[in-house]
């Protein structure tokens, strides 16, 4: 499975990948065919990927909505960040996502262009209204990319902003609310 959009590629990373990504993120750049990009997974990422591997274990039919997703710079077939989706739409048709692009390839549109490829896979499932987000309320970059994406203010803590974007009227599924 792969998803496209004018510049990159969104793949879902299988159990395999995601133990390789923790330990190896050299051979998981390999072992996908792309091309080196010196990049180390920080403490936090890491992190990210052992909780996802832990999920998709706990449920594999599901493992695209479980996953971390690679982002991957077509022209320079590069790893270039994840979108990190945590889990089917609830109860409320709520899908939350996190999302990073690696420090190289910010402020050039793909956060922006990744999510928007993201949440469009997201809504192609009925039972999808909303994409959430959270953000550090400092993260100035990623409030302006889900402002973007349309994102309204969904609640706010001390340290975080949470954002919610509604499924498209377009595909608004016949007897549901969005």
């Amino acid at each position: 499975m792969k998803l496209a959009s004018g510049r990159v590629d969104l793949l879902p990373l299988t159990l395999a990948e995601l133990s390789l990504a923790g330990i190896n993120y050299a051979g998981l750049e390999q072992a996908l065919g792309l091309n080196p990009s010196g990049t180390e997974l920080d403490d936090e990422m890491l992190y990210a990927m052992q909780i996802r591997h832990s999920k998709v274990m706990q449920d594999p039919l599901n493992y695209p909505w479980l996953t971390n997703w690679a982002v991957i710079q077509r022209e320079e077939q590069r790893l270039i960040g994840f979108i990190i989706l945590k889990g089917c739409p609830n109860d409320q048709g709520e899908v939350t996502l996190g999302y990073v692009i690696h420090e190289s390839h910010r402020r050039q549109g793909y956060a922006t262009e990744a999510v928007q490829c993201i949440c469009d896979w997201i809504f192609s499932d009925p039972r999808a209204l909303w994409v959430i987000a959270d953000t550090e309320k400092d993260n100035a970059a990623s409030h302006k990319v889900l402002i973007h994406l349309g994102a309204q203010k969904h609640r706010e803590a001390d340290e975080l902003i949470w954002w919610r974007i509604a499924r498209p009227a377009a595909q608004t599924p016949a007897g549901t609310l969005a």
